[in-house]
């Protein structure tokens, strides 16, 4: 059964054309996501389905049997309204059923009628026959899971996480069949993305949301939807199926805008020499030609080149002591001692309200410690880009408060000067676009700009608070490979865990009553070992070295998956997809051939091998001491230098077998 169809709709924003002529339709059950750039309209096109929007042109149909539940961002409430007073007005026939019978029960302490008796003995038979009996029960228990349990705080005193979270659970309880969700996993800590995932898979109704969340993508939806370049196209399958097939069209695409530059080549050619043609066949041509010539050129999606304008770091970069920081006599950071080496790429985790952003603010020099040293480096330069929503000038156009912010132009480490206008290309703000106002971009287009403001700072050591809210999928994924080759340092706060998982090399967990563990683990695999509640690797922080990290790390990072590789692939140009997609078939063919060995490589991966029993080993041992030294703070910190070593040498020997075959 179609829910809701949109037939012929276009749309557009004073003078620019969102999308036109578009076509779609949701079944009962079918589970949808819309992607698309910032700015494409993905949004606009929810409200529309919603009916809060008017079309240009085209019709919008609805079962008559269609009930919509919705959560959009920054969605209104009453800040003096109980959490308890806002979860039971939603709109659900056994809320309706209980408010009657707690009505009932008021009305029959104050008059024993057989009137209000016989209003009463009905509200019981409905709440009977609804089974409505639990319902208060089961949804405390949703709140309860989401670390909800003080029901009478009022909307108004909770954090932008917690309130998010009350309104997921109301419009989750919302009697409807289909389900419209804009960012829901913004704003939300891991263990509530992934609870909501758990409960998206299971739900029957239909689905359709907006999200930059890679893995929420790949896991529960059936069909996407892409807005791109006015077009909107429906793929069926998940986002590393859309990835395969979006590759498969670009090339198709790219091939023949190569046919149509060879013809158009050929027939200026034949126009020059053949200036008064007037006869049928060449009046033919020259129509032909012309059609050709005013068709919608197809544009290879331009690379978002991020440039590293990095200034080199000394041989100190930041020292943590002692750090300690408590708010309101309850202790948040108790202690860390942290030394950051070259090359840095550190994740920090913990729940919301743990006290992740408090830890950046203390790091940048923002906010002052209780006690303790955060010591930079002379040549330490911070980028901090923030949750802030940072206020920029909407009178301003764009090209004119990025020459504000640094000049006309830049100039690299090499003395070569880069327009502003040329950076900003490179940030995916075309020319058109550079003499937009400010106020005219979408939320995350004033992001993509804050963070190019950022950057422009020639930052050797990047500080960067949830850097995936309100920026689109092409934006992070160009932004993942400009920190993959990052040469300074980047501490990293994100529930985006494919992010995550690429960028990090280790983690720092916030913990109770301040404490702060290290694990070496990848984001998913710390997840999913926490969820199984096994033995943590993590050690409390006393850890120091010198030694840069190597780059291999990228390479053995588990999340280097079938959707890792496509999204790699997604960003390249045409031509690099092209070669990308020959590279991978030839080496499943490849793969498949065994690899003769000589003598000499043999006794090497018989070494190889023997070493690594070795070292895991030592390493096992390592691990398993590490927790009883907590309170000997010099064989901590060589245990924990020696574990770092062997898990160096560990790597090293595992590409080097690699290579072997």
């Amino acid at each position: 059964m179609i829910l809701i169809s949109a037939q012929g709709i276009t749309k557009s924003i004073g003078p620019k054309t969102l999308f036109q002529d578009v076509n779609l339709g949701i079944q009962e059950g079918e589970k949808l996501a819309i992607i698309g750039s910032n700015g494409s309209g993905k949004s606009t096109l929810l409200r529309i389905l919603l009916g809060q929007e008017e079309i240009d042109s085209g019709q919008i149909v609805n079962n008559r049997n269609l009930k919509i539940s919705a959560l959009l961002q920054d969605p209104a409430f009453d800040p003096e309204q109980q959490i308890i007073d806002h979860i039971v007005s939603t709109k659900n026939r056994l809320f309706e059923v209980i408010r009657r019978y707690e009505e009932a029960c008021e009305k029959i302490e104050l008059d024993q009628s057989s009137e209000v008796e016989e209003e009463f003995n009905q509200a019981i038979s409905e709440m009977d026959r609804l089974q409505a009996w639990d319902t208060e029960s089961n949804f405390k228990s949703m709140l309860t899971e989401l670390g909800i349990t003080n029901l009478h705080l009022k909307m108004g005193e909770l954090s932008g996480g917690m309130r998010k979270k009350v309104e997921l659970v109301k419009v989750i309880l919302e009697e409807s069949n289909l389900l419209i969700l804009d960012e829901p996993t913004n704003h939300l800590d891991v263990e509530t993305i992934m609870w909501l995932e758990d409960y998206l898979v299971d739900m029957k109704k239909a689905l359709l949301l907006i999200t930059h969340d890679r893995y929420f993508l790949d896991r529960i939806m059936d069909k996407i939807i892409e807005i791109d370049r006015k077009k909107v196209r429906v793929f069926d399958g998940k986002y590393s199926d859309y990835l395969e097939k979006k590759n498969e069209i670009r090339e198709m695409e790219e091939r023949l805008e190569e046919k149509a530059k060879s013809f158009l080549r050929t027939e200026i050619e034949w126009l020059r020499r053949q200036p008064k043609a007037r006869g049928t066949k060449q009046k033919a041509r020259i129509q032909r030609y012309e059609e050709v010539e005013g068709r919608e050129k197809v544009t290879v999606d331009k690379k978002l080149e991020l440039i590293s304008l990095e200034t080199k770091q000394g041989k100190t970069i930041l020292e943590v002591k002692n750090l300690k920081k408590s708010f309101q006599g309850k202790p948040i950071i108790n202690g860390l001692n942290y030394h950051f080496r070259r090359k840095e790429r550190l994740g920090i985790v913990g729940p919301n309200g743990s006290g992740k952003s408090t830890l950046l603010n203390l790091l940048a020099g923002t906010l002052e410690p209780d006690s303790g040293i955060v010591k930079p480096g002379i040549n330490t330069v911070f980028g901090y880009f923030d949750q802030i929503s940072r206020e920029l000038d909407p009178s301003l156009k764009v090209i004119d408060y990025i020459k504000k912010k640094s000049g006309d132009s830049i100039t690299l480490e090499d003395g070569t000067k880069i327009s502003a206008s040329k950076i900003l290309e490179r940030f995916l703000f075309p020319g058109e676009m550079q003499y937009s106002l400010i106020e005219k971009l979408s939320g995350g287009e004033k992001r993509r700009l804050y963070l190019v403001e950022i950057l422009l700072k020639n930052p050797n050591f990047l500080l960067l608070d949830e850097p995936t809210n309100d920026l689109d999928i092409q934006t992070l994924t160009i932004l993942e490979e400009y920190l993959m080759d990052f040469p300074g340092c980047v501490v990293l706060v994100s529930h985006d865990r494919y992010f995550m998982d690429r960028i990090t090399h280790s983690l720092l967990a916030f913990r109770e009553n301040g404490e702060i563990l290290q694990s070496h683990l990848s984001y998913s695999e710390f997840l999913d070992q926490d969820d199984k509640d096994k033995v943590r690797t993590g050690s409390k922080l006393t850890y120091t070295g010198e030694e840069e990290i190597s780059d291999s790390k990228n390479d053995l990072n588990p999340a280097s998956s079938k959707l890792d590789k496509l999204t790699k692939g997604s960003v390249s140009s045409n031509k690099s997809l092209q070669a990308n997609s020959i590279n991978s078939s030839q080496s499943k063919s490849e793969s498949n051939l065994p690899k003769k060995l000589s003598f000499k490589q043999i006794r090497r991966k018989e070494e190889i091998e023997a070493k690594m029993a070795q070292l895991e080993s030592e390493q096992k041992e390592l691990e398993e001491k590490i927790p009883s030294l907590s309170s000997d703070y010099e064989a901590l910190t060589d245990a924990t230098t020696k574990l770092g070593t062997i898990e160096t040498e560990l790597e090293g020997l595992l590409i080097e077998l690699d290579s072997i075959g």
